[in-house]
């Protein structure tokens, strides 16, 4: 790992021991003399620019107070903070299974999402949202609230100031299927065309001309910062994945010319789904 270049599991520790730090009321440089280190030190290890001995974190975690499965986790984490690519899997909770996702995107400078089956959560309303959950079964209440907390607290990433620049791509197919049925999606549609007036936003649309593409395979997210490589992310009913091999970046780069090819441009996407709303509110209105 090179100091411009963190891996995703460098970040996700250094974001766990800032909090934990900041949680205990501790500075830099007062945590830092604790565990025999230099606030420099230490500012590296929470960026993730520097890859933490387990000894250091050890010593964090016993002046944090982290004990049990929590410290096996972190020092499991600390052991492996220097090899790319993530399979983050078995967290009970969504919000927790997010947090890697939440952190990579607040600190990105473009993020260009690919979506075969629904809008990308970016850009979701909360009505669409709370039907997928439904769908998907999700059916206590309390967690589908904390689930909406978690995309909304995603979504503010997008009208921050200097947030990051947005490119979704979406499967004509997305834009038909009626997901909390046809209100719901015609408000989901009208959503998609005003977001894309946004200077950072841009919504295209791969026609389903019957075709195949590379992005038939399955929804993806390139996450990119300044300096940095990109990060793939991708997930499952119960696992997120996050990747940071070389080749196999430029597997989903080359998906991404193929798809942008493919797609109308800004233009003629916004047309297509302004006119496929205004269709689904003449059925609603029976004119």
């Amino acid at each position: 790992m090179t100091q411009s270049d963190p891996t995703v599991r460098s970040q996700e520790l250094g974001d766990e021991l800032r909090a934990l730090r900041e949680a205990n009321t501790l500075s830099l440089v007062d945590a830092a003399r604790r565990i025999d280190a230099s606030g420099s030190k230490l500012s590296r290890i929470e960026t993730g620019i520097s890859a933490p001995s387990a000894e250091d974190v050890s010593g964090l975690l016993v002046l944090y107070g982290v004990t049990g499965e929590k410290r096996r986790e972190l020092l499991a984490l600390a052991r492996e903070s220097e090899r790319r690519g993530w399979w983050q899997r078995n967290h009970p909770g969504f919000a927790e299974r997010q947090r890697t996702l939440v952190s990579l995107e607040a600190k990105a400078d473009s993020i260009v999402n690919f979506e075969a089956i629904v809008v990308p959560g970016l850009l979701q309303t909360g009505e669409y949202t709370r039907a997928i959950m439904q769908g998907v079964g999700v059916k206590p209440e309390s967690e589908i609230e904390a689930r909406m907390v978690t995309r909304l607290h995603r979504h503010k990433v997008l009208r921050r100031e200097r947030p990051p620049r947005l490119l979704a791509i979406l499967d004509e197919l997305v834009l038909h299927r009626r997901i909390g049925g046809g209100d719901v999606l015609r408000r989901q549609l009208e959503f998609l065309v005003e977001a894309s007036t946004l200077p950072n936003i841009n919504v295209r649309v791969v026609p389903n001309d019957g075709l195949a593409h590379p992005g038939i395979e399955g929804a993806f997210t390139v996450l990119r910062r300044s300096g940095r490589s990109p990060v793939i992310f991708a997930e499952t009913l119960t696992s997120c994945i996050f990747l940071e091999d070389r080749i196999e970046i430029e597997r989903y780069e080359s998906a991404l010319r193929t798809l942008s090819e493919r797609a109308l441009d800004e233009r003629q996407s916004v047309q297509l789904m302004t006119d496929l709303a205004r269709r689904l509110d003449s059925e609603a209105t029976g004119t």
